[in-house]
């Protein structure tokens, strides 16, 4: 067996490797002898049948999976021991010559390698960079205020119908002449919301409807989606598609969406018993909470910040031609347009994870064990706080984000988003950075 290393430049390499049929004669024969041992071929014990035969039928598939494994490990340990520093995985040269398994005594190999750039990361107090600050204006607050008080409301009696309506009651298919049809659609318990009518004409029917009002109307013309409408009828979408569309309403109930009031049940809904107490404490925890949440998106922001300062400063030299061919070979589904269009992004991603590579390893940069499970009942937390559930017991908290480490790909996902926070920590670090109190309007503009 050689491996000869050819080095076309700094960032391509060719690895040649040629092996012998002696190479790997051992573990061919041993396979062999495994499958002899096991086979049950018909005239001959289980065992027993001639080595002869065993080879006639299976040497040639036995020799090309050796002789892959082979090449496979002698690839991997050459690139260990070398501590090549690749990108990707090694392709076949597309110049390889085709193996004859059956007459050749050697075997030649050619594998496309493309190499990480060496570089240093260079930053000093030099650099500047803005550490946004969100500061909340009082449009924030009553945006805040309105969503609470939306989301603590509650649908309460009315006398009369109004646009924004919610009427129950028994919703009935009719006939033309007003008859109920005999084994038609019918829902006992219907909810009709007056504002999602369609047709001008028949909402006005219901605007103004009390208990006990009777009203017939085309309900594909007031939804005319029938998808909505299976749900309100509680039948399957093919009785609505061929359904006539007349119905007759039975209003039991007219409520309305009411928001709740400001008062001490809203403060301790949004933060807890008596954690607030007047209407300006509201205000001014609101205020907190929003600078508070958009600490994570400022955070965010000086990552691409500093990702820009130093993708322009560095300038990593990648191997393109390579690094395309091997994201047209991993990703078959891809047009080559929609690779094209997609290269430069992918290119600047992989310069970002080098650089985030590089930053931990050199500064013993690593997201501990405890680290792990405070971020996992973070992100459990955020995920049931926009459901409305803010204050839940840790216990719970704690119980779903076990379960959430015990998936391998959210374990992985959340280390590598620790990782990167704290590279990026350590990189600010390094500049110079100066607060800069931005509205929230303003902020966001920056995103776009």
């Amino acid at each position: 067996m050689e491996v000869v290393k050819n080095q076309i430049d700094d960032l391509n390499l060719t690895l040649n490797i040629t092996v012998s049929k002696e190479d790997i004669e051992e573990n061919v024969e041993k396979t062999l002898k495994t499958y002899r041992q096991k086979a049950e071929i018909k005239g001959f014990r289980k065992g027993n049948a001639p080595m002869g035969l065993i080879r006639k039928m299976y040497a040639q598939a036995v020799l090309a999976d050796e002789l892959n494994k082979f090449v496979g490990k002698t690839l991997s340990d050459y690139i260990e021991n070398e501590k090549l520093n690749i990108l990707g995985e090694p392709l076949p040269n597309e110049g390889t010559k085709t193996i004859d398994l059956a007459k050749d005594e050697k075997f030649e190999f050619a594998f496309d390698l493309g190499i990480a750039p060496e570089f240093e990361i260079k930053l000093s107090k030099r650099d500047k960079l803005n550490k946004y600050i969100v500061k909340a204006e009082d449009k924030d607050i009553e945006r805040y205020i309105e969503n609470y008080r939306s989301q603590y409301g509650k649908y309460e009696d009315i006398k009369k119908a109004t646009e924004k309506a919610l009427l129950t009651g028994s919703l009935t298919q009719i006939a033309e002449d007003g008859s109920e049809i005999e084994n038609g659609l019918k829902n006992d318990d219907a909810n009709l919301a007056i504002e999602f009518i369609k047709d001008a004409k028949i909402k006005k029917q219901f605007i103004g409807a009390t208990v006990d009002t009777i009203i017939d109307f085309d309900i594909k013309k007031a939804f005319e989606e029938e998808g909505k409408i299976a749900v309100m009828l509680k039948a399957k979408k093919e009785e609505v598609a061929n359904m006539t569309p007349n119905f007759r309403l039975v209003v039991k109930t007219v409520k309305e969406y009411k928001q709740a009031e400001i008062n001490q049940d809203l403060f301790d809904k949004c933060f807890g018993k008596d954690v607030v107490k007047t209407e300006e404490e509201f205000r001014t925890r609101i205020a907190e909470d929003i600078t508070a949440s958009f600490k994570r998106e400022s955070k965010y922001k000086m990552m691409l910040d500093i990702k820009e300062k130093l993708l322009k400063k560095l300038d990593l030299k990648l191997p393109e031609e390579f690094l395309k061919r091997w994201v047209k070979v991993t990703n078959e589904k891809l047009t080559q347009e929609e690779i094209d269009n997609e290269f430069p992004k992918f290119l600047d991603d992989l310069r970002w994870t080098l650089i985030k590579t590089k930053a931990a390893k050199d500064n013993n940069i690593k997201v501990e064990k405890e680290e792990l499970e405070k971020a996992a009942q973070e992100m459990v937390a955020a995920q049931f706080a926009q459901y409305g559930m803010a204050y839940i017991p840790n216990e719970y908290v704690e119980k779903y984000a076990k379960e959430l480490l015990q998936k391998e790909d959210e374990v992985r996902r959340i280390y590598e988003h620790e990782l990167e926070d704290k590279v990026v920590d350590f990189l600010a670090e390094m500049v110079k950075l100066e607060d800069n109190e931005i509205s929230v309007d303003d902020f966001l503009k920056l995103f776009k």
